[in-house]
């Protein structure tokens, strides 16, 4: 594996090594995807930082997620490290799977990605998606989740199309990852009940104190998954 793939797929080199300017000029800036995401930005300053390290620049764009395929697919864009999975299926089978983007390594492994509670509603009895309606009044029928276009938003969609677990008329909030943790803290804050899209590793996961990820979600969300850096067709190649 080449090292500017290396540094990007795995985030290991040090900052030691031998600085490789690509023979290509349009190589020396990695024009990378930010969805606003705490993980990729943290993802995306770590690479950075190696890449200067190398000597390559890089350019980051905030972009919601179907943008960012569409930027990969058009060549405007070379590098994803957000290709969470399974819960981006609908994106790898529109754009990987076609051959426009590239999938090419794993990042991380084990990941959980679905709708969470607070501890103290978890202790109220909410453990599955099943459990939701049940509490219907204390959570107002609402599920925070994030950014517009985002693929976890477009599955609680359609569990809400469906009436899956009777929450055909809970409404989805959308709103970017900080104003969605800013809200789950001010019930935690009141001891409210509030359901909201949770993921792992993230900081929320110590900062929602007693966090619970709820079972039963699985054919929306599936069980654990994985993390991939995408890129664009022919990228590794045209930039070894």
């Amino acid at each position: 594996m080449n090292k500017l793939f290396t540094t990007l797929a795995v985030g290991v080199l040090s900052l030691s090594s031998v600085v490789a300017y690509a023979a290509d000029a349009s190589c020396s800036t990695v024009r990378m995807a930010d969805p606003g995401w705490s993980d990729i930005a943290a993802t995306n300053a770590t690479a950075g930082f190696l890449l200067d390290g190398m000597g390559y620049k890089t350019k980051i764009d905030t972009l919601a997620v179907p943008i960012a395929y569409g930027g990969l697919k058009d060549g405007q864009l070379d590098v994803f490290l957000g290709n969470w999975m399974p819960a981006q299926q609908g994106f790898y089978d529109k754009f990987i799977a076609t051959g426009d983007v590239t999938q090419y390594a794993k990042n991380l492994e084990g990941t959980e990605f679905t709708l969470a509670v607070p501890g103290y509603v978890y202790d109220a009895g909410v453990h599955n998606f099943a459990d939701l309606n049940k509490f219907a009044d204390k959570f107002h029928k609402k599920i925070y989740g994030i950014g517009s276009g985002a693929p976890a938003n477009a599955s609680i969609q359609e569990i809400i199309k469906k009436n899956e677990f009777e929450l055909g008329d809970w409404k989805l909030v959308e709103s970017s990852e900080q104003a969605m943790l800013a809200e789950v803290q001010r019930n935690v804050k009141k001891a409210e009940f509030v359901v909201f899209l949770g993921w792992t590793p993230h900081p929320m996961n110590v900062q929602v104190k007693g966090m619970h990820y709820l079972k039963g979600g699985e054919k929306y969300f599936g069980d654990t998954g994985s993390v991939y850096t995408v890129t664009r067709k022919g990228y590794a190649d045209a930039c070894p």
